[in-house]
């Protein structure tokens, strides 16, 4: 994969097909087009300048949202240190009074994922970090999408369990999606 990244028109194909979609994807999460346009133009640069260093294990298009999803949470992380730059939505979410840094939560939901057997946590990844769909995983495994369903529910229920017990939240499935839209 790595070859064919170093080739600049196929490169700048990638670009035009991506771009946009990509900015469409973070700008949905932090609602600044400006933002969401350096973050998804940071990314390219990444991978430009680490092209002939990169190992593609999975689709391309998982590949560069997983790596566009990464540059948006270093962007909200460097944010954070000038308040006016982050949305409100992003930096806290309010419950019933309550006040969750998902900073918290993203590494709570980490710990729980190492409670995981690899093969699990790997589909869950994919699926629920990655955007990947059943049939994909699936295709990408050489697994049935049913196995791939098994590993989810098996994941989630394991998860929720562990998350309940860290009595996070009365509602740990909102916390779910929030960190995975990050």
């Amino acid at each position: 994969m790595s070859t064919s990244l170093s080739n600049i028109t196929y490169f700048e194909q990638i670009f035009k097909d991506y771009y946009e979609p990509l900015v469409n994807f973070v700008n949905s999460r932090i609602r600044n087009i400006e933002n969401s346009e350096e973050i998804v133009q940071d990314t390219f640069t990444k991978l430009w300048e680490n092209r002939d260093k990169l190992t593609i294990k999975t689709s391309l298009k998982s590949y560069l949202y997983q790596a566009t999803r990464n540059s948006m949470i270093d962007f909200i992380r460097r944010s954070k240190n000038d308040p006016g730059s982050l949305p409100d939505h992003l930096e806290f979410v309010d419950f019933e009074d309550e006040k969750i840094d998902i900073y918290l939560v993203r590494a709570k939901i980490e710990e729980a994922l190492e409670t995981l057997k690899p093969k699990n946590k790997e589909i869950f990844i994919l699926n629920k970090f990655e955007g990947l769909t059943y049939k994909e995983i699936a295709d990408y495994l050489e697994m049935s999408e049913r196995g791939i369903e098994d590993n989810i529910a098996r994941a989630n229920k394991q998860l929720k369990k562990y998350l309940e017990s860290e009595k996070l939240l009365e509602n740990l499935w909102i916390i779910l999606l929030l960190t995975s839209s990050l």
